[in-house]
């Protein structure tokens, strides 16, 4: 069986959720996150407890990059290939980044992965350590309540792809005509961010212009137009929504396929 959910940020309860949902629960099953998994965040005391917790669990847990993911810790651990495409195995064979512009073949069906978003929580602007004027741009930010990001401790360059891995998905996609059976990312497409948006701030009244266009949105927009594809799932924008017959938005909701 495999499942998908939304983010995590590093609050893993609903995995015993998980455990408890799964009648059978075995080591074929798997649960994907779509994005903020946020485990490799920081290497503290907690790390090595949620390592071995998260790897005692009786299913793997596979993943995609968000924004909120601590890029440099991901950058440690190599890149192997597994089930046709290119991962990192954080905890062998339990739990297993799915690296961006891949194929996977999982229980018969094809999943095409592309992690990544830009981080919308940055009113305050991204802050450089290194920067002469860091402390007051800070006490700036703190005074007006503006939240903010710090380069290489709370934000990271990368969370955005780059070309090379953009061209990458899009050759990977090629040999397959353009049709697999799922898709898997963080953000969604510009049009159905747009619109999602929209939806967001008429009945929760979030603002709008929270999520930005971006070249990663701009990219699933044109893959929206090649793809031959059953669902996209995604997560990011903290809700849980059926954009369409074809696009499903999650956060803690767990969807079986």
């Amino acid at each position: 069986m495999i499942y998908v959910t939304g983010d995590t940020h590093r609050e893993f309860s609903r995995f015993e959720e998980v455990n408890e949902f799964l009648v059978h629960p075995k080591e074929n099953d798997y649960v994907i996150v779509c994005g903020d998994f946020g485990l490799l965040w920081a290497k503290d005391d907690m790390l090595e407890y949620e390592l071995e917790w998260l790897g005692s669990l009786p299913f793997k847990i596979l993943w995609v990059q968000g924004n909120h993911e601590n890029y440099d810790m991901i950058e440690e651990y190599p890149i192997e290939l597994w089930h046709g495409g290119k991962v990192r195995q954080i905890v062998r064979d339990k739990i297993i980044l799915l690296e961006r512009g891949q194929v996977f073949e999982i229980e018969g069906k094809r999943f095409f992965t592309f992690g990544g978003a830009s981080c919308h929580d940055i009113q305050g602007g991204i802050l450089d350590p290194n920067d002469p004027d860091f402390s007051e741009k800070r006490k700036r930010a703190d005074r007006a309540w503006l939240p903010y990001r710090i380069k290489g401790i709370s934000w990271w360059e990368q969370e955005l792809p780059t070309e090379a891995e953009m061209e990458e998905g899009l050759r990977n996609l090629e040999k397959l005509d353009f049709k697999v059976d799922y898709v898997i990312t963080h953000c969604c497409a510009t049009n159905y961010q747009i619109r999602l948006e929209r939806y967001l701030g008429n009945i929760y009244g979030r603002g709008r212009g929270l999520y930005e266009q971006d070249r990663l949105t701009d990219y699933f927009e044109r893959l929206e137009g090649k793809l031959d594809y059953k669902r996209w799932f995604c997560g990011h924008y903290h809700v849980n929504m059926e954009l369409d017959e074809k696009h499903t938005v999650l956060h803690r909701d767990i969807v079986r396929l």
